[in-house]
C-alpha cells in the first residue's frame, strides 16, 4: 500500500516538477525511499542538484502538515490518485510531463468528451455562444472539459449545468484553492453535484501563469475534440490548441466571433465551423 504522505511530501519541494519527480521514483521505487535515501545517490540523478537535495533532507519534518492536508482530503470527499495506480487516467499516460499526481473531486467520466476554450475576457457575444454550444453539445452524448478560467470556459461549464449533464474543470491551482467563480454561485450545489473537478499541482499551490499554461495539456488529453469558441488576443487559448495538435485532437474553431489569435489557431490545423450541426458532422 502506497504511503501518500510522501507522495505530497515530494512534490511540495521547489524544484521538483513532474520530470523530476517521475525520475526519483522510478528510480528509488516509491517517494519514501528517497527520502531514505543518502545525498550520493540522489545526486545521481540527471540535473539534480545539492539545492533539491538539501531541499528533500529539510522537508523530512513537513509530514505533520501533510496529514492535516490528508484529513481535509477526506472530509472533502477528494481522492488522489498517482501515475502508479492502475487507475490513473488512461488519457494521461502518454502526453508530456504527464503528471505524477492528480487530485480528483468525483469521477472522470465515461463518454465522449470535448473540450470548450476561450478568452478570459469574452465578449458577451462569447459567453451566450460557449454556453449554447456547450447544451447542444452535452444533449448529442458529449461531456463538456474545460479550463476552470473565468469568461468563455466558466460559460462551458455553466451551458452543461444548464442541461444537467457532467462537467470536468482542470484547475490551473491546488485543488484546496478552488473556489466558485461568481457566475456559478447561484448553481453552487448543482456544480458540487455535477461537475468532476481535477488538479495536478500541490493542494496549497496557486494560481500563476505557468501552472494556467501547463494545465492546457491536460485539458487537451481528456478532450477527443477542441472547440475554441472566442481566442482572443493573448495565447492562452493558443497553448491548448497547440497541446491538441501534439496530442493529434481534432480542433475546431467557431467562426462568428474574430479574433487575433484565430490565424494561428487556423494554421494549427483548426477546421472553421459556423453551427453545432456542422461541428457534428465532421
Amino acid at each position: 500500500m502506497q504511503d501518500l504522505r510522501y507522495w505530497l511530501l515530494l512534490q511540495s519541494i521547489d524544484g521538483i516538477g513532474p520530470v523530476f519527480f517521475k525520475a526519483l521514483v522510478n528510480k528509488f521505487s516509491n517517494p519514501k525511499s528517497v527520502f531514505e535515501a543518502n545525498a550520493k545517490d540522489l545526486l545521481t540523478i540527471p540535473r539534480i542538484n545539492n539545492n533539491i537535495v538539501d531541499n528533500i533532507f529539510t522537508v523530512k519534518n513537513n509530514l505533520k502538515s501533510i496529514e492535516t492536508l490528508l484529513e481535509q482530503f477526506d472530509e472533502q470527499a477528494i481522492k488522489i490518485i498517482t501515475f502508479q495506480d492502475p487507475d490513473y487516467p488512461e488519457p494521461l499516460i502518454n502526453i508530456q510531463n504527464a503528471p505524477p499526481i492528480i487530485y480528483l473531486y468525483g469521477n472522470i467520466p465515461k463518454a465522449k468528451t470535448i473540450g470548450i476554450i476561450g478568452t478570459r475576457d469574452a465578449s458577451e457575444q462569447g459567453i451566450k455562444k460557449a454556453t449554447e454550444y456547450a447544451i447542444a453539445l452535452t444533449k448529442a452524448g458529449y461531456v463538456i472539459i474545460s479550463g476552470y478560467a473565468k469568461g468563455i470556459d466558466t460559460a462551458a461549464h455553466l451551458g452543461a449545468l444548464q442541461a444537467k449533464a457532467k462537467t470536468l474543470a482542470i484547475l490551473p491551482t491546488g485543488i484546496l484553492k478552488f473556489k466558485l467563480h461568481q457566475e456559478l454561485s447561484d448553481v453552487s450545489d448543482e456544480f458540487m453535484n455535477h461537475a468532476t473537478i481535477l488538479s495536478e499541482f500541490y493542494p496549497l499551490s496557486e494560481w500563476s501563469v505557468g501552472n494556467a499554461l501547463l494545465r492546457n495539456r491536460i485539458t487537451s488529453a481528456f478532450s477527443d475534440k477542441i472547440l475554441v469558441i472566442e481566442s482572443g488576443d493573448s495565447g492562452g487559448t493558443l497553448s491548448t490548441c497547440e497541446y491538441a495538435k501534439a496530442q493529434e485532437k481534432p480542433i475546431f474553431l467557431y467562426d462568428g466571433i474574430q479574433s487575433s489569435m484565430d490565424r494561428k489557431i487556423l494554421e494549427l490545423g483548426a477546421v472553421s465551423i459556423a453551427s453545432v450541426d456542422e461541428l457534428l458532422d465532421l
